[in-house]
Formats: structure tokens, C-alpha cells, sequence
């Protein structure tokens, strides 16, 4: 099956709706580069500053400024690479992990509170559509869109 433009686009609008209504909902309690980063570093697993900065669009000195930042607020660590010890690794922290699942929980019950007030058909669709979504954004090879780093 092949996706036309306009669909493609038309979902690329509503998920950016939906995130950009998420994000007004919830209180800020860290930046979003903190987050993504973090979400990152969950979802992966420990990972160099230079391929935090390639996955996050970043440049690597302002990965490793964030980096000092998660660090010492306590949300990610430095440690030895493996492979590697003249090189280090970060990683999520227990802080880093309670910073996502305090955010997750408050989403989840907006989102809850919302969809309650759609029909029993709509909640249905999109529960329906989550193994759609997780398999999409699932980490792995992809091809990407070329773009600047942001500093």
C-alpha cells in the first residue's frame, strides 16, 4: 500500500497538534532538549556525546553542554565505555527515569480526561492504531531528511 503526500502530511499535522496541545497542557518542569535527550538515552541506552548530538540534530558541543547540565542536575551520568575506556558513555539515572514517568503519568491522565469524551468508536480506532505507531517510531536504520545541526 502506498501513503499518499497529503496523508503522510495530514498525519504529520495532527501528531504535531497533539504533541504541541500536550506540551501547553503540562506543566514545564525541565526543557525539552532535557526530555528528548533523556528519552534518548532510555530508549537506546548509553551512547557518546557525539552520537547523542547526531540522533538529537544537535551539535556536539551543545550535547555536551546539555550533558553538563543533565549531569548535574543528576538526570544522566558519565561512565567508562566498555569498549572504550579512554572514551565515556551517558546514561539515564534513576532521577533521569522518575523526570520521564512523572511527565508520562501527568500525559497520560490529560489524555485519559480527553478521550473520554470521545465515542466508544473513536477511543476504539485509536487503540487500535498504537501497534501502528510504536512499530513507526521504533528505533533502528532509517532514512532521514537532511538538515542543519541546531546548536
Amino acid at each position: 500500500m502506498s501513503t499518499r503526500l497529503a496523508d503522510a502530511r495530514a498525519l504529520a499535522v495532527g501528531v504535531d497538534r497533539l504533541v504541541s496541545w500536550l506540551r501547553r497542557q503540562t506543566p514545564a518542569t525541565v526543557s525539552s532538549s532535557t526530555i528528548t535527550a533523556l528519552d534518548l538515552l532510555r530508549v537506546e541506552g548509553p551512547l557518546r556525546v557525539s552520537e547523542l548530538a547526531v540522533r538529537e540534530g544537535m551539535t556536539q558541543p551543545g550535547v555536551t553542554m546539555l550533558v553538563n547540565r543533565l549531569a548535574d542536575a543528576g538526570y544522566a551520568e558519565r561512565v567508562a565505555d566498555p569498549t572504550d575506556r579512554r572514551a565515556a558513555l551517558v546514561r539515564v539515572t534513576a532521577a533521569g527515569e522518575a523526570v520521564l514517568t512523572d511527565r508520562q503519568t501527568v500525559r497520560a491522565e490529560l489524555l485519559r480526561e480527553r478521550l473520554a469524551e470521545l465515542s466508544d468508536d473513536d477511543q476504539r480506532l485509536l487503540s487500535a492504531a498504537l501497534p501502528a505507531i510504536e512499530r513507526l517510531v521504533a528505533t533502528g536504520p532509517r532514512t532521514t531528511v537532511s538538515r542543519k545541526p541546531r546548536a
